[in-house]
């Protein structure tokens, strides 16, 4: 005995069923979220209300402010530590390299010379110079007032230098110092090498009269140009 199909349960009044038909553009129905609006802070009416700059936007910057100067007094002293095992007096050139050069041994002597340091005169002359040295170097020890007047000096005198003419062995140089007296001093160096270095053998006054020797002319070869072939 077969059994009879059960009827469909047909919709009740007052339900909605859902459309099967999709929406147009794929997709389920899109919900729309609605922001809240916030009111509007009221319109400030005194410089308290207004609170701008705050207390902790002046705390930041008082700190970083600190924090800079701490830093720049760090630096400072690291970059001017002084150990106690070094010296900031300037470093010590030796004399071959202030006389490696004929213009440079004759500014040294003229510098020396003006500020009484014959000491350091003597090592860069030779003879006879070295016999006019030792005059003024001992009419300076008689006198007391020396010492003084050589160390106003130091902080005065400047000497500038200027090559005349050269050759392998002999040199002269024009210097002119400046601060000794009113006005500056011009004087003719003749030197000689001696090794590795150069060394005055005289020092004239400049008056105008000493004439530069001309470049000589490089050699010139005669004759026409050889042309040689292979074998």
């Amino acid at each position: 005995m077969s059994s009879a199909p059960e009827p469909e349960a047909s919709p009740t009044e007052g339900s909605t069923l859902p459309d099967p038909s999709p929406p147009a553009g794929g997709g389920g129905p899109k919900k729309k979220k609605l922001k809240a609006k916030q009111p509007k802070p009221p319109i400030p009416r005194t410089e308290d209300e207004i609170d701008s700059p705050s207390k902790q936007t002046l705390g930041m910057l008082a700190v970083i402010g600190i924090m800079t100067v701490c830093m720049w007094l760090f630096a400072r002293g690291g970059c001017n530590y002084h150990p106690p095992k070094e010296t900031r007096d300037p470093r010590k050139v030796d004399l071959i390299d202030l006389a490696r050069d004929p213009k440079d041994a004759a500014l040294e002597l003229q510098q020396r010379w003006a500020t009484k340091s014959f000491g350091g005169a003597l090592e860069l002359a030779k003879p006879p110079l070295i016999d006019e040295l030792k005059k003024q170097q001992q009419a300076c020890d008689a006198n007391p007032q020396c010492a003084q007047e050589a160390s106003t000096l130091r902080s005065k005198v400047q000497s500038v230098s200027v090559l005349l003419e050269r050759d392998p062995l002999k040199a002269t140089a024009r210097v002119t110092t400046y601060g000794a007296s009113a006005t500056p001093e011009k004087y003719i160096v003749r030197l000689e090498r001696e090794q590795q270095m150069w060394k005055a053998v005289s020092r004239e006054v400049d008056d105008g009269s000493f004439k530069p020797r001309p470049p000589s002319a490089p050699a010139q070869r005669d004759g026409s140009m050889i042309l040689r072939s292979g074998n």
